[in-house]
């Protein structure tokens, strides 16, 4: 009978473990996935040849741009376009490894900061014989007859500001003019917003044959979002013992001549919205279920949890006129950010809650 006796025993243990059970308590799904937010667009713009392709296709890049050039020393204008050519440089400047980086913003004020991880800038009259004398016949220039290059790289950082301020700016485009780019892939411009996220890389056209040949690149974006470029001129810095590829060196050696970019705008504000229970609501306007905000193409919307409760972003729209969605969070003080570059109208709400929360942005 001891079996029976067993069983009994174990019968009451399990019924006295499952008297203190408990439910798991229900933990809200995750949001779907978010759709997948179109590319950042825009516009290339690229040739390759002499003076007069190059000249009609800046043509084409400037009407992209849009408006007119602004003079150097300007003020900020609202719209239109700044350019360097480097020729009016003073000669106490040219041919030196010293050429001031804010000079382009204090001297001769376009909103233009350089940087480099070399140890400075050249402007150079020589064609960079003075550099190196293999050099002499190997460049030409698009506007006669200074040339451009950083000294101990191939890299140059362009940053914005509003035309002779210290206030970051966006631009909508920004084109350079290369001197003999031989090998594909050497020389490329990256476009990069204001939180330093890439927005796109675009590649220099390249000749293959023995003539020296101009090259031009560059991206119109659909409104002013680029707070920085970094242009890759070439496989390597000039040094007085490098020769180009095409002399029987080993690497594509690359200069620069003009830059073209659309005026430098100032940042859209970002906005902010309030994640309650149950509602989304404006920080700027007090609009509510639906929270409507507006904001310039590239500004941040940030959302805040005024108070514990499970909630998330989700966007609603349709491609294009998406966002990257939240995960469910429910802490007080969570926030979640994104920045919008496509203008069009953006729907959200949220993936416990639905309908019951939502939100719109409008990015003009």
């Amino acid at each position: 009978m001891k079996p029976t006796i067993y069983a009994t025993f174990l019968a009451l243990a399990i019924a006295a473990g499952c008297g203190g059970y408990k439910a798991p308590t229900a933990v809200p799904p995750p949001p779907p996935p978010p759709p997948t937010p179109p590319p950042v667009t825009f516009a290339l713009f690229e040739t390759l040849g002499d003076s007069l392709s190059i000249a009609d296709k800046l043509t084409e890049f400037r009407a992209a741009l849009g408006g007119g050039l602004n003079a150097p020393n300007s003020p900020p204008a609202d719209s239109g376009r700044r350019e360097i050519n480097w020729d009016g440089v003073p000669a106490a400047l040219t041919d030196v490894d010293t050429f001031p980086a804010n000079f382009f913003n204090v001297n001769s004020k376009r909103g233009a900061l350089y940087s480099t991880p070399g140890t400075g800038l050249r402007i150079d009259s020589t064609d960079f014989a003075a550099v190196n004398a293999g050099l002499a016949t190997q460049f030409r220039t698009f506007s006669p007859k200074k040339l451009f290059m950083p000294v101990g790289s191939n890299q140059v950082d362009v940053t914005f500001r509003l035309a002779g301020t210290d206030t970051p700016g966006l631009v909508k485009g920004f084109g350079a003019v290369f001197a003999d780019v031989d090998r594909p892939g050497s020389t490329k411009i990256e476009y990069f917003d204001g939180d330093g996220a890439l927005l796109a890389t675009v590649k220099a056209p390249n000749h293959t044959g023995a003539q020296l040949l101009l090259s031009f690149t560059g991206a119109v974006f659909e409104a002013p979002i680029v707070a920085r470029v970094r242009i890759t001129s070439g496989d390597a810095a000039l040094t007085a013992t490098i020769n180009d590829i095409s002399a029987g060196g080993t690497q594509d050696l690359v200069v620069m001549d003009d830059f073209v970019f659309g005026e430098p705008r100032p940042l859209g504000p970002d906005v902010h919205v309030t994640v309650g229970n149950i509602f989304f609501r404006s920080a700027q306007n007090g609009s509510q279920n639906p929270a409507v905000d507006t904001i310039a193409a590239g500004a941040r919307i940030t959302w805040t949890w005024n108070a514990a409760g499970s909630h998330s972003i989700q966007s609603t729209g349709i491609p294009p006129e998406v966002f990257r969605n939240s995960v469910v969070m429910n802490a007080a003080g969570s926030t979640y950010s994104v920045r919008i570059f496509h203008p069009g109208t953006y729907d959200y709400d949220c993936a416990v809650h639905g309908a019951a929360m939502s939100g719109r942005i409008v990015v003009k």
